[in-house]
């Protein structure tokens, strides 16, 4: 859906609600949504922000409600996660993590370098 399209259906969507709620008729509705919306002012231009309000509140009140049931299992998940980490012996995370100590600075993990070979040289001839 296009932001375009969502308008044109949150228009009618405020427009049928305005009908059925506040008593007004699909014309009126329908010309207080759209100077809403254009910024005019009108006879019940202040209904469409009402409607809105309303409307909003009735989608949020579910929502609300399973937040409102979850928040102690959330609380107990959080406070389980607390006591977890504190049992855990971290080092602190400002700090920096110290440099290995088991071998020297030089050393690879990946074993010595490979030795180079020594050329023989061979005795020059004299001739």
């Amino acid at each position: 859906m296009t932001p375009e399209q969502a308008s044109a259906q949150a228009a009618l969507v405020l427009t049928s609600r305005l009908v059925r709620n506040r008593g007004l008729t699909p014309d009126e509705a329908l010309l207080a949504v759209l100077q809403r919306r254009r910024g005019g002012t009108g006879p019940h231009t202040h209904l469409v922000a009402e409607e809105a309000n309303a409307l909003v509140e009735e989608v949020a009140a579910p929502i609300r409600e399973v937040a409102a049931a979850m928040a102690p299992a959330v609380e107990a998940a959080c406070t389980a996660i607390r006591e977890l980490l504190s049992s855990l012996q971290l080092p602190p995370a400002h700090q920096p993590v110290k440099n290995r100590r088991d071998r020297p600075a030089w050393a690879s993990p990946y074993g010595p370098p490979p030795r180079a070979r020594a050329r023989r040289r061979e005795p020059q001839r004299a001739g």
